[in-house]
């Protein structure tokens, strides 16, 4: 299962964005452990003039359950972290992906 994060945002804001992901957000991973950064891309690879890039971030996560324990484990450090992104980009989407030939699946039920 993958998360990929769409970060709209001025070119001179990238920089700060990815400093923020390496010293507030990826050291707190291991302790989360359901979820791993895969990648970092950009599009467009270059700076233009009065327009914004995006800045993709691409996550592993070990399954829907997991996804899941990882939004509920989340703590002040990660909404703090993610605060500060939005105060920094345009908008931000989240794209939650699973493989399209395994079966979803289906919510528990109440015991």
């Amino acid at each position: 299962m993958h998360i990929l994060d769409e970060i709209v945002l001025a070119p001179d804001a990238i920089a700060q964005v990815l400093q923020l992901l390496e010293e507030h957000y990826l050291p707190g991973l291991p302790a989360r452990q359901t979820l791993s950064l895969q990648q970092r891309w950009v599009s467009p690879p270059v700076q233009l003039e009065n327009q914004n890039n995006t800045l993709w971030l691409l996550w592993e996560v070990t399954d829907a359950y997991g996804y899941y324990t990882m939004r509920g484990t989340a703590d002040e450090g990660v909404m703090r972290f993610w605060a500060e992104v939005d105060q920094l980009c345009r908008e931000r989407r989240r794209h939650v992906m699973g493989d399209a030939t395994q079966p979803l699946p289906q919510p528990l039920e109440d015991a």
